[in-house]
């Protein structure tokens, strides 16, 4: 989806700015504050085509970021933030392989 600018004419067709119109009822996630860090538990790196990993190659260590709760699932060698913001029980039995260490971390 194209970003809007806020000075051009609102995609609604009101006439008005679209900062002056729609832009005020957007709403922007807000990830809850991190309450509770679970640990995750380094394996040695999976045999092909047998888990699910994720070699994750943007930016930062986060390779899920939620808006549930303020979980958050670190490197169990590094401690890097590794999924962010979701219930634990929304990932499950993948292994990620973290970005900053290379260690290969599974979510059980």
């Amino acid at each position: 989806m194209a970003k809007i600018n806020p000075d051009e004419l609102c995609p609604c067709e009101s006439g008005l700015l679209f900062k002056n119109c729609h832009q005020l009822k957007i709403k922007t996630p807000i990830q809850p504050a991190i309450t509770h860090k679970i640990k995750l538990k380094i394996i040695p790196e999976p045999d092909p085509n047998t888990r699910s990993v994720f070699i994750y190659n943007g930016e930062g260590t986060t390779v899920f970021r939620g808006y549930e709760t303020g979980i958050e699932m670190n490197c169990g060698h590094c401690s890097s933030p590794l999924i962010s913001g979701l219930n634990s029980n929304s990932v499950s039995n993948i292994v990620i392989r973290c970005k900053a260490c290379g260690k290969f971390n599974e979510v059980q």
